[in-house]
């Protein structure tokens, strides 16, 4: 039998749920940019906002779970990821309605650089989360 703490199937399936929700909320932020300049801007807030929330979510969740190793690196990697996006951006709208084009465009290179980040540590999280739920069946059936 192995020793080490094992989640449990219903804490992965929701560490799984929050992961997927935090893609959903950044492709929907992704896409409320197209809405900047526009009286629509607004819903960039939002979006942000609930993506910097759903960060602090799964960061909370993940170090009260039993997530060790490399998934809880991963997921609280991918809550950060989400906390930052926010502030780096309010830095870019900051700079942008300001007209400091030189700042706006170091900031902006940041928000690209955290995106790509951001989808590395959400793959990662994910496939990790599978690679622990194929540890447990076979810890299970041994």
């Amino acid at each position: 039998m192995n020793s080490r703490v094992l989640v449990s199937e219903e804490h992965l399936r929701s560490l799984r749920r929050m992961v997927y929700v935090l893609a959903v909320l950044y492709v929907l932020t992704f896409l409320s940019g197209f809405l900047q300049a526009t009286p629509f801007n607004f819903f960039n807030y939002i979006f942000f906002s609930l993506l910097f929330l759903g960060g602090i979510v799964l960061s909370r969740v993940t170090v009260k779970s039993k997530a060790t190793g490399m998934l809880r690196g991963f997921l609280l990697l991918t809550g950060i990821s989400s906390i930052v996006l926010l502030i780096f951006f309010l830095g870019y709208e900051w700079s942008r309605l300001n007209g400091d084009m030189d700042l706006e465009a170091f900031i902006e290179s940041f928000l690209y650089g955290i995106t790509l980040f951001f989808w590395i540590v959400v793959i990662g999280s994910l496939v990790l989360i599978r690679r622990v739920r194929g540890l447990n069946s076979d810890v299970v059936s041994a």
